[in-house]
């Protein structure tokens, strides 16, 4: 998947979560993030493409490292963020990581979620990397979540956008790939 899906995929989660109104943009910020943080392994590239294509989607993406990423995370935030609990950072991080496995996974490339436990490969092929339906419906989904008239139903925009997705890979599976 693509970065914006990502992010916004993490953001709709905080936004399925209905955090109080004072502490909202700082849990989508951090949701928000997360949903974005396994794919910091994207630095690689700064080092060629052969150290790209040999790290990305390999340590931030399987559960230990999602575990490991959310707890540094989580720390971090938490000395700007001293209104969200450590334990509620953490959670947060750790939910937005794994929908960013989820993406990842019904995508092309093969992703080892198990590792260091096993290297069996996880891919669904469902989607290309790069999908215009994917991207659109999560960007609306979460667009009208965070609309003042519409937060209080952000749990059934996030369970419409899941049954227009899953429709979508059931019935025209990749139409809408780069």
């Amino acid at each position: 998947m693509d970065p914006i899906t990502h992010t916004c995929s993490g953001i709709l989660i905080g936004q399925g979560l209905r955090p109080q109104a004072a502490v909202r943009r700082r849990t989508l910020l951090v949701a928000g993030l997360a949903g974005f943080a396994p794919d910091f392994d994207s630095v690689s590239y700064l080092w060629g493409s052969d150290a790209f294509y040999r790290f990305h989607h390999t340590y931030t993406h399987t559960l230990v490292g999602i575990v490991i990423l959310a707890v540094i995370l989580a720390g971090l935030e938490r000395r700007w963020l001293r209104e969200l609990s450590f334990a509620r950072l953490l959670g947060l991080n750790l939910a937005g990581c794994t929908i960013h496995l989820c993406g990842d996974v019904i995508a092309l490339w093969p992703l080892r979620i198990l590792w260091p436990f096993s290297d069996h490969d996880f891919v669904l092929k469902w989607t290309n990397d790069f999908d215009y339906v994917v991207l659109a419906a999560v960007v609306v989904a979460t667009g009208l979540s965070e609309t003042d008239g519409f937060q209080k139903y952000a749990p059934w925009i996030i369970a419409g956008a899941l049954l227009l997705l899953a429709a979508y890979f059931i019935f025209i599976p990749g139409w809408g790939g780069a």
